[in-house]
């Protein structure tokens, strides 16, 4: 029997355990579970049992690794293990998503040591030329100047650094937690760092919770996408700490090779059901699933092909249960074959993936399913698809690259031709 100790940031909460079939369970330490003010590892493991069999363990695991599977080989022969989630993260478990860590039995955690806020300041030569190997090689972070708790273990062309006070950048040595993602933009995806920003930027300006985010370059003139960690918090002391967060498929217990809900993934009608169920605090509940249907209908309105579970999220704190920010957002308005007509959205709205067969009708069934008042649900889709165009031609202005225009273009261009 294999077994990896689960944390999160830095306290003991259970044990998985995989055996020689290579079937997994997941078990709570009785005394963390015990506890009244217990964050669930998932919603699909609530600490009201103590043990969980491998239909709800196995797709968490899963979910915590890059769910390309030419990603998942080449982490696999980079660590010389199988591709087995279990194995893979007995070798990269430290550097799990938002506040888990998962370690042998006999290593320690060192997210429970003290904070000190021990963080190596970077040059701008350095932090140039640790991006802009990134940019050019997506598996580059490794070697010892790169140790530590910040490259995404397993996250293709990402890496998370710490950021100081006045904007420089830096890598924690200690305990602390880096606050912000960043994603130099690849040959593969010349624009897609654009295509986000003004994306994430149009949402904002219409009024969406979405994550923190930049464009920058870096002194050798490579572009990167940056994101604040919503996943993070500063206490009153000064002090990070990582907070608790699972996608949509970790939550309702499906394998991430299966996000999109034609290959078997999560519908709209289950996340609602979950949002419902989960949530029991009315005002979180009644946020949440007003951000959610918010998301479905811009990314409706701006062609967005790819908001399918995993680029959805909550964040888990004790009996806290809140949708996360908006994050990954990309329009495919503006490339070839962005026709409504033939273009299919992640999840159906009201039976419909068609995006021009997806409108006000669908979106009031929609509302129903996630206790929206007939008025606030056609007042919040009409606000949306209403505004998109100017959000995102105000949010392509602030960008000196040509495809911003070109993306803003596309986007009015469809919401001229669907009468928005």
């Amino acid at each position: 029997m294999s077994e990896l100790r689960a944390f999160l940031d830095g306290e003991p909460v259970g044990a998985f355990e995989m055996n020689a079939t290579g079937n997994t369970t997941f078990t709570y330490d009785e005394a963390y579970r015990s506890r009244p003010s217990a964050t669930p590892l998932s919603l699909s493991m609530r600490t009201g049992r103590r043990t969980w069999a491998a239909k709800s363990a196995g797709p968490f695991l899963a979910g915590l690794l890059p769910d390309s599977p030419e990603r998942l080989h080449e982490l696999a022969s980079e660590n010389r293990v199988s591709e087995n989630p279990f194995r893979l993260l007995e070798r990269v478990g430290r550097d799990a998503a938002g506040a888990v860590q998962l370690l042998p039995p006999d290593v320690a955690s060192t997210d429970a040591a003290v904070r000190r806020g021990d963080v190596q300041r970077l040059t701008d030569d350095d932090f140039s030329t640790l991006l802009d190997a990134l940019a050019r090689n997506p598996g580059s972070w490794g070697g010892t100047k790169n140790a530590g708790r910040w490259s995404l273990a397993g996250a293709q062309s990402k890496a998370a650094l710490f950021r100081f006070d006045d904007g420089t950048w830096g890598v924690p040595q200690d305990s602390t937690p880096t606050t912000h993602i960043l994603k130099p933009v690849i040959a593969a995806l010349p624009d897609h760092d654009v295509n986000e920003f003004v994306s994430m930027e149009a949402a904002r300006l219409l009024g969406l919770h979405v994550a923190d985010h930049e464009l920058l370059r870096t002194s050798a003139g490579t572009r990167v996408f940056v994101s604040r960690r919503y996943d993070r918090a500063r206490d009153a002391s000064g002090h990070w700490r990582r907070l608790h967060q699972e996608d949509m498929c970790q939550a309702l217990s499906v394998y991430p090779v299966r996000k999109y809900q034609e290959e078997g993934g999560p519908s709209v009608k289950q996340i609602a059901a979950l949002l419902r169920s989960a949530i029991t605090k009315p005002a979180e509940r009644s946020a949440a699933q007003r951000q959610f249907f918010d998301a479905l209908v811009l990314n409706v309105a701006m062609l967005g092909t790819d908001a399918h579970a995993k680029n959805y999220s909550l964040l888990l704190d004790g009996s806290s249960v809140r949708l996360a920010p908006l994050y990954d957002l990309g329009s495919h308005a503006a490339y070839p074959s962005a026709d409504g007509s033939a273009l299919r959205a992640a999840m159906s709205i009201g039976n419909e993936y068609r995006f021009d067969g997806i409108g006000s009708a669908q979106f009031r069934e929609l509302g129903k399913a996630l206790d929206l008042a007939p008025d606030e649900t056609s007042e919040r889709y009409r606000h949306i698809t209403s505004n998109v165009a100017a959000a995102f031609a105000q949010a392509a202005s602030a960008v000196d690259e040509p495809f911003a225009q070109e993306l803003a273009d596309a986007v009015a261009k469809n919401a001229a031709q669907r009468g928005w």
